[in-house]
């Protein structure tokens, strides 16, 4: 129709009937090609059917918003969980640090069946556990600290005890096995993970507990040797032979110390009023052992095989050639 408007005005310059016919079709001819626009509605004044955005019904759009909506909170909840997860992570990259360290790796113990195998002095040793430094006990630096599980627990317990019922206390425990048992440099046993040697509690001048980094040596009288103004602590020592002897799931059957060191414990005990039955336990238990090591800076503790490997432990050491087992007792001292 826009190609007649230029014809429609030559023709009405013309003023003829055709020209007055064409002027009507061009002037009609946008009416016919589409419909008027119609004004506009206000937001408010529309249906509400007409406001709903095109594409999904109802339903399905609040369904999807749903959706969206838990999307959404597990993200942020995902967030919120990093920095925790972080900071896991850098907590256990440290105590990984500090187990390599003290000279060890994440795993505490070995994954074996735990298994004394053969004698105190001639044996060896698999599942061990390592024992570790705890706020009441303390692993001398360089000891070869690694037992039986029995044996680590016991010492555990009986640090704890004394702690418990003396307060301010750490047992200072020295050497226990290798890894795997066998020959330990400085030691006639400690093969098969059932000894243990655990340095006294020592006091100063004044009665106060004196924490120290090594053994210290007492005579017969209770003086520390080289330590001036230290003594042997009779309180603390005794209660942690009795915590010992007393712990049923421990089975400790020798606790090796220099004859005048045992009587001086029978006596505190005697002295406190300690049962009868106890005190014979503890002389029975505590012994100098010949051909052995003084044992004037140090308990040697060592536990009975337990009842799971009779038959691969062997209960008392080899004796040597041309002397007796240095761990045999006594008629007079025969544990009971």
């Amino acid at each position: 129709m826009p190609l007649l408007r230029p014809l429609s005005r030559r023709l009405l310059a013309s003023r003829g009937p055709v020209a007055a016919l064409l002027l009507a079709l061009s002037v009609a001819a946008p009416a016919l090609g589409a419909p008027p626009a119609a004004e506009p509605v206000p937001a408010e004044q529309q249906p509400a059917k007409a406001r709903r955005p095109h594409g999904k019904p109802r339903a399905a759009r609040t369904s999807a918003g749903a959706e969206s909506d838990a999307r959404a909170a597990r993200r942020d909840a995902a967030r919120a969980k990093t920095p925790a997860r972080a900071g896991k992570t850098r907590a256990a990259k440290r105590d990984e640090a500090f187990r390599a360290q003290r000279g060890g790796t994440g795993a505490e113990a070995d994954e074996r069946k735990p298994l004394a195998k053969g004698a105190p002095n001639r044996g060896r040793l698999t599942g061990a556990v390592r024992l570790r430094s705890s706020r009441h006990l303390k692993v001398r630096r360089g000891a070869r600290a690694w037992g039986l599980p029995v044996l680590v627990k016991a010492l555990r317990r009986a640090a704890f005890q004394v702690a418990k019922k003396h307060g301010d206390s750490a047992l200072l425990v020295g050497d226990l096995s290798a890894r795997t048992g066998g020959a330990l440099d400085g030691h006639n046993s400690h093969q098969t993970g059932r000894d243990a040697d655990v340095g006294f509690y020592v006091v100063n001048s004044k009665g106060k507990t004196l924490r120290t980094e090594r053994f210290v040596a007492f005579d017969d009288k209770g003086d520390a040797i080289g330590l001036p103004g230290a003594r042997f602590d009779d309180k603390r020592n005794w209660a942690l032979v009795e915590a010992l002897l007393q712990d049923r799931q421990a089975g400790v059957k020798y606790l090796f110390v220099t004859d005048a060191l045992r009587a001086r414990l029978l006596a505190y005990a005697a002295k406190k009023r300690v049962p009868a039955e106890l005190r014979a336990r503890a002389a029975a238990a505590m012994m100098s052992p010949r051909d052995a090591d003084l044992h004037n800076d140090h308990f040697h503790i060592r536990i009975a095989c337990p009842a799971s490997m009779r038959g691969a432990c062997v209960e008392e050491s080899v004796p040597r050639p041309g002397c007796a087992s240095p761990a045999a007792p006594t008629a007079a001292a025969a544990p009971r």
